[in-house]
């Protein structure tokens, strides 16, 4: 027994003795004894034992204020001898930081003198990591919380385990010297330099804003985008941008690792303001959105008339169009197919499609790029030569070959590329739709194509007789339904209410009152119902489309409604003919003529 209470008191004393020493000395002011006795024992003169003979363990502490936002820095406390030569040798915490020539240090009658001084910038502005933390778990950002980890040496325990080795790195402090030294050739920063090439390269700029460097819309604005997230999150958005958000329509561009951490360095380094960057940079990017930084950076290609073909088929595969594209073997899956297209599109629509998509396209999310004229003409004489049709057999292989990429192999809608589309592919297995229409509408939507949206004129490729056996395909195996005889409507072939401009404001009460719900009051086809509304509801301000359908077709659509859609038969509700011709002016005054995207000027 008396045994028992030894060994129990034994451990108590020991567990309270622990518990004494680590609340009393922290692992820094044991640092510090230890740097204290090395230097004191290393001292070779009196002045330098007389600096050493009355110091003692305290928090040191920086308060930097020139470089945004004021930061506390402690994290001398623990480097205690990061500024003397002396400990070159020695391990961490202990280790003299590092002199650089290339950093701007130099050496003065035997001494060294920093160009960054701690007393100056401190350490974070450099290296992030949290300035106030006094354990290294904290202070370096171990703990998944903290916004900022020590760039290129701390992981958080949340980061992905295979990224994770990736992530670390002298190099990822460029982020931070990129904040004041932004000269294309500046030494200190090459991987950044490395990345913004490569974010011109693969065409980044096309999709996203960078303040000062770009003007995309389509993607997140990048502008801060080195403040608000992590690298872990930046390597795994470029590498596998759907298994970071299933939602994004981001391509994967299959780069290698030195690619990706490049392009990351360079994102990390973007946090708003440039310190180094003048509004006249900023200006002129809003003037041209970027065109100059493009053609400086991928240097435009001189095209020679005889290899115009040639060089068209280079810039399309090195302006990576098939990282969205499928182009023969090549496949980006998120964009229509390039392999024959000199056959359903002319020349002028190539071009024009190049320079503006929403020119031919309103609801396109294909970017403009800031390419050459010389660029654009070649790339759409490469595209303008693909004629040759593949080879189909019958309906199911023309569906296979021509359908499938928008449809889907179910038909119904759910193509590989369908969620970059707008308006969605038709639903082929709703019967109520396909059975509203008559044979030869159907025949002639697959021939002539839906001016205005991703179906393509496949008249071009098919004749009258492949276009009927590939309806008759999707009859049989995705609508099911036999085909019924249409009813018989009463529809003008014209709109019965001239056009006025009382006829329009009678026309904007209706559309106010009963189609903004769906189609919003902007008639975008984005009203507030349109959330949970499949297929969405038509954008009418879709010029090309509504010039491309007459009146009668419209009287149709709003009279007795689109089967197999959210869209009612207003005849129902008490619409008459008159109420709708006001509605058909109201839809044609907004869609006069067809209107360019917001950078309809190409570059020249």
């Amino acid at each position: 027994m008396r045994i028992a209470l030894a060994i129990g008191t034994f451990f108590i004393l020991l567990i309270h003795g622990i518990v004494f020493y680590d609340q009393f000395f922290h692992r820094w002011e044991r640092n510090q004894i230890a740097y204290f006795d090395q230097a004191r024992a290393m001292a070779k003169t009196d002045a330098e034992r007389a600096a050493l003979s009355d110091r003692s363990p305290r928090i040191e502490q920086i308060v930097v204020s020139n470089f945004g936002e004021t930061r506390v820095d402690r994290c001398t406390t623990c480097h205690i001898a990061s500024d003397d030569p002396r400990f070159a040798t020695y391990a961490q915490p202990l280790r003299t930081h590092p002199y650089s020539i290339a950093m701007g240090d130099a050496q003065k009658d035997g001494k060294w003198e920093r160009r960054h001084k701690f007393s100056e910038f401190g350490c974070t502005v450099c290296h992030d990591g949290q300035g106030r933390g006094l354990e290294p778990k904290y202070s370096h950002g171990e703990d998944e919380y903290w916004p900022d980890p020590l760039l290129g040496h701390t992981t958080q325990e949340s980061w992905r385990k295979d990224y994770a080795p990736k992530l670390k790195g002298g190099e990822y402090l460029e982020a931070n010297c990129a904040q004041c030294h932004t000269d294309p050739g500046f030494a200190g920063t090459a991987t950044v330099e490395k990345g913004r090439k490569l974010f011109f390269a693969t065409n980044c700029y096309g999709c996203h804003r960078i303040e000062g460097l770009s003007d995309g819309t389509i993607g997140p604005d990048l502008t801060e985008v080195g403040k608000k997230w992590k690298l872990d999150y930046l390597w795994g958005r470029i590498a596998d941008p759907r298994a970071i958000l299933a939602t994004s329509i981001m391509p994967k561009f299959n780069l290698k690792d030195d690619e990706i951490k490049a392009l990351v360095v360079f994102l990390k380094s973007r946090k708003g303001r440039n310190f180094a960057e003048t509004e006249i940079q900023r200006y002129k990017v809003k003037l041209t959105g970027g065109a100059e930084l493009v053609q400086a950076t991928i240097k435009p290609v001189e095209i020679k008339p005889a290899e115009m073909l040639k060089q068209g088929e280079k810039l399309i595969l090195d302006r990576a169009c098939t990282a969205c594209h499928k182009l023969g073997a090549r496949d980006g899956g998120i964009a229509p197919d390039l392999s024959f297209e000199g056959a359903i599109k002319d020349e002028q629509w190539i071009s024009d499609h190049f320079r503006n998509p929403k020119s031919t396209m309103p609801d396109s999310i294909m970017p403009t790029f800031r390419f050459t004229d010389d660029e654009f003409k070649a790339m759409t004489a490469y595209l303008v030569s693909l004629k040759a049709a593949p080879a189909l057999a019958n309906g199911e292989a023309t569906y296979k070959a021509l359908c499938l990429r928008c449809h889907g192999e179910k038909g119904d809608g759910n193509g590989p590329i369908a969620i970059h589309l707008d308006p969605f592919p038709r639903d082929l297995t709703k019967a109520g739709f396909m059975n509203s229409k008559s044979d030869q509408r159907l025949v002639d939507s697959i021939r002539n194509g839906v001016a205005g949206t991703s179906m393509p004129a496949w008249g071009k490729l098919l004749t009258d007789e492949q276009a009927k056996g590939v309806l008759a395909y999707i009859q049989t195996a995705y609508t099911k339904e036999p085909r019924r005889e249409l009813k018989a409507r009463q529809l003008p072939e014209k709109n019965p209410i001239a056009m006025s401009a009382e006829s329009v404001a009678r026309g904007e009460a209706q559309f106010v009152n009963r189609c903004a719900g769906c189609h919003g009051k902007k008639a975008d086809g984005k009203g507030p119902n349109s959330l949970d509304i499949q297929p969405k509801p038509r954008n009418l301000r879709n010029a090309r489309f509504v010039g491309s359908v007459d009146d009668r077709r419209l009287f149709e659509s709003i009279l007795y409604g689109v089967q197999g859609t959210a869209m009612p038969p207003w005849i129902d509700y008490g619409l008459n003919n008159n109420d709708v011709g006001d509605l058909v002016n109201f839809i044609r005054s907004i869609n006069q003529k067809p209107k360019g995207g917001q950078n309809a000027v190409a570059t020249k």
